[in-house]
């Protein structure tokens, strides 16, 4: 990030990542930070401490105008005090509990409201403001085959290879004849961990770390996945899934999109009878295209993958607004 300019403000963007917090944060920052590319400066702070100190220390050196935060490790109280040193800041939530002393809010989940508390908060509520690539917001193109000939199985950054061959063995019993995609996160247990923990007797294909799901999601008729980015990023593919809950703050997003019928959920991840949950899901889907189909339609109409630009536009008319906005908690 260089030296903020009139034309060019500069905006520090301070995300959780490592082990623990896996890489959702990281890549909802990436996706908002391509989308604020065309008119700003951006920095993004990977932080596994807690606290705002080194998002402030970057944005002081910066002059920053805007900082966008998607941390757990970082209070409201923190957040609050972070107005001393931007002009906007923004918040990416997954609670739901709101108020946020933020000037911006995003939260993705399906069926949340802003609060009735007067306030100068702008609050993005909804799958249309899910901060997702650019390239989620090309419309897909995608067959829908009878029969599922090829799975993806995708939990999270930070892999756990007992886990992944729990879902992948899971997934053979229910369909021996169809392809396997794993994809192994750059944290977490090694591909060649993960690798030998899956069934053997061939039809798997491991892919450590790509570039982009998107490809991936594209080929698969069905997909297992975590209940994070990696969810709303198959919605948006229109890609049929059976969505495995990783963690608790997972549970708003999964519960709201199979409440709009864009997924269907097979349990916790910690669950004792989750693989045969996860067989008897995908045992399911694929005796029934017309459901798949409509899966996949239901996911596409709900998230069309342009949230990022949305959410960008709004950062920016923060930013550059001559006076504070009015009063009053309002959607975007």
């Amino acid at each position: 990030m260089g030296e903020a300019r009139a034309d060019r403000p500069a905006v520090v963007l301070r995300a959780d990542g490592g082990r623990d917090a896996g890489l959702g944060h990281v890549r909802r920052c990436r996706a908002l930070a391509a989308a604020l590319a065309p008119w700003a400066e951006c920095r993004l702070v990977v932080d596994e401490a807690p606290g705002l100190e080194s998002a402030l220390t970057a944005a002081r050196a910066g002059g920053a105008a805007a900082l966008v935060v998607d941390s757990y490790r970082v209070s409201d109280d923190e957040l609050a005090r972070a107005r001393v040193h931007v002009r906007v800041t923004a918040r990416v939530d997954d609670t739901g509990r709101f108020p946020i002393p933020a000037d911006l809010v995003i939260n993705p989940a399906v069926g949340l409201a802003p609060p009735a508390t007067p306030g100068a908060t702008r609050y993005c509520l909804g799958p249309r403001f899910a901060l997702l690539e650019p390239a989620f917001g090309v419309d897909p193109a995608r067959a829908s085959p009878g029969n599922v000939r090829r799975v993806l199985v995708v939990l999270g950054g930070a892999s756990q290879a007992a886990l992944m061959a729990a879902v992948a063995r899971a997934v053979r019993a229910a369909l021996p004849g169809a392809a396997l995609d794993v994809v192994v996160g750059p944290i977490g247990d090694a591909a060649d961990a993960v690798a030998r923990a899956l069934p053997g007797g061939g039809g798997v294909t491991v892919h450590a770390a790509p570039e982009s799901l998107r490809p991936l999601m594209l080929a698969a008729d069905l997909a297992v996945s975590g209940g994070g980015v990696t969810a709303l990023e198959l919605a948006a593919t229109a890609t049929p899934t059976v969505a495995v809950r990783l963690s608790e703050n997972q549970r708003r997003n999964l519960d709201g999109l199979e409440r709009a019928g864009a997924l269907v959920q097979a349990g916790d991840a910690a669950d004792p009878g989750l693989a045969a949950t996860v067989e008897a899901a995908v045992a399911a889907l694929a005796r029934d295209p017309a459901r798949r189909r409509r899966l996949g339609e239901l996911g596409r109409d709900l998230v069309d993958g342009r949230g990022a630009t949305r959410v960008a536009d709004e950062l920016r008319a923060l930013v550059t607004a001559p006076a504070a906005i009015a009063a009053g908690a309002r959607p975007c």
